[in-house]
């Protein structure tokens, strides 16, 4: 499991310096956020779930929102993908989509929740709101460059020698 965080956590890198130091004052999307769902889409729940908190700390650590919250975020769609998952036919364009769009919209109102939470008992404006709409219809027309991205990334993995887990298997040790 080594080699598949290392490699899923470097892209995450870089696109998180894409995303915040030269798309940032002028285009936000959420790069950081569909990549981690890809990856969770993916068989090996242990490799998502550190991918999410590695890439959830760096957020955390570089915003300037209360600690902790990119990090549940991204716990929270990893959970909405490993729930989407099985119910969804994932290998058609519309079918990831519509399992995208509904992963950031899940992840965008445990965002205000939180926000909300921790400001008090004010609501968020409705600029903002539609402003992040945007943001989740921008980033959801990259969603079909995500998923050939993460199936690319994981053929390289297997060349190098990587044996992806089994289906429904539960131990570690299948994927060392």
């Amino acid at each position: 499991m080594t080699a598949p965080f290392l490699l899923f956590t470097l892209v995450g890198l870089g696109f998180f310096y894409l995303q915040n130091l030269v798309f940032f004052p002028n285009v936000r999307l959420r790069l950081l956020a569909l990549l981690i769902f890809f990856v969770a889409l993916r068989p090996s729940l242990a490799l998502a779930v550190s991918v999410g908190l590695a890439l959830g700390l760096l957020q955390d650590s570089y915003a300037a929102t209360p600690f902790g919250l990119h990090l549940g975020t991204f716990l929270v769609l990893v959970a909405t993908a490993r729930f989407l998952r099985p119910r969804m036919l994932l290998q058609k364009v519309g079918s990831l989509m519509l399992a995208s769009l509904a992963a950031l919209v899940i992840q965008e109102a445990v965002w205000q929740l939180i926000m909300t939470v921790s400001r008090g008992p004010s609501l968020p404006p409705a600029d903002q709101l539609k402003y992040h709409g945007l943001e989740i219809l921008g980033t959801l027309a990259l969603a079909p460059l995500m998923a050939i991205l993460v199936k690319g990334l994981e053929a390289a993995l297997r060349r190098w020698g990587w044996r992806p887990p089994r289906e429904g298997a539960l131990s570690v040790s299948s994927e060392l």
